[in-house]
């Protein structure tokens, strides 16, 4: 299996939890992953951003390359993993959060890794995303439209022990935790700034790989601990909730004519708290 990928991971002011994520990246080294990381500061503040500029300095040689771009602004979630695009180097990419839980060995990549290898038109393959704090929990396994556009999270608040470990094909995934084709990326271009600087970016992106003929596939069998809303909630200047509300129109009136093709839910199926489900035996 060819080990080479360029690995996307932006902070803002959580030093902590992004040194732990490029940690446990770093020691992909020894199982033989040649690893190009692309590691963005959105505008943290001076203390935080001289803790990551010290792991930096002490952990660069454990990478093949290490590009680290230190942003005197928040270039939010769209400029910052633009970057990574720009300048990546490897036929694969993986996007992750800052705020994801990795496993310490490779076993989770080298399975979305066979993923992609088994589905040539797999633009993205993502993992089951569940609950760092409850794990059993599901928080999603992808994402579905309704047809006027709202989005859900799919299987949320369900137990891990009720969705089937299959490959499915979602119309899109949360940025979480994407591995991703290059040749695949760099056909429908870079994340959209009109979603600056987080929110509907990635499903906006998703959409335009599935109208130019490759799929986003989420790989059951891999389950990935995330926090959730690490980074909206140092996002002072934007409001989460008016942020959603805003880019969420914005992606509506876009992408009106196509959403009824595109659903893969009904209203009724979106669920956001996500233990509502926990005893539901229902598999997707």
């Amino acid at each position: 299996m060819n080990k080479q990928v360029t690995v996307s991971l932006l902070n803002i002011d959580e030093a902590a939890m992004t040194i732990d994520v490029l940690d446990k990246l770093a020691a992909l080294s020894s199982e033989r992953w040649q690893i190009q990381l692309i590691l963005v500061d959105n505008g943290s503040q001076p203390g935080q951003l001289h803790l990551l500029q010290d792991w930096v300095r002490a952990n660069k040689d454990r990478f093949e390359e290490m590009l680290f771009i230190a942003s005197s602004r928040n270039l939010g979630c769209t400029g910052g993993r633009n970057l990574t695009f720009k300048l990546a180097s490897k036929d694969r990419l993986l996007i992750l959060d800052n705020d994801v839980v990795l496993p310490r060995d490779s076993a989770w990549l080298q399975t979305l890794w066979q993923t992609m290898d088994s589905n040539p038109r797999a633009s993205i393959v993502a993992p089951m995303l569940v609950f760092a704090d409850r794990p059993e929990i599901v928080q999603a396994t992808g994402i579905g439209l309704t047809d006027r556009g709202r989005v859900g999270y799919i299987n949320r608040g369900r137990s891990t022990k009720s969705v089937r470990q299959n490959v499915i094909e979602v119309i899109a995934a949360p940025t979480a935790c994407w591995l991703m084709r290059k040749d695949a990326q760099e056909q429908v271009g870079l994340f959209l700034e009109m979603f600056h600087p987080v929110q509907y970016e990635d499903v906006d992106l998703c959409i335009r790989l599935h109208l130019a003929g490759w799929k986003t596939l989420c790989d059951c069998s891999v389950q990935i601990k995330h926090i959730e809303n690490v980074t909206t909630r140092n996002l002072k200047e934007y409001p989460f909730a008016r942020l959603t509300v805003s880019n969420g129109m914005k992606f509506r009136e876009k992408w009106a004519e196509v959403l009824p093709q595109l659903a893969t839910i009904a209203h009724d199926d979106i669920v956001w708290e996500p233990r509502s489900r926990v005893q539901s035996t229902e598999k997707y």
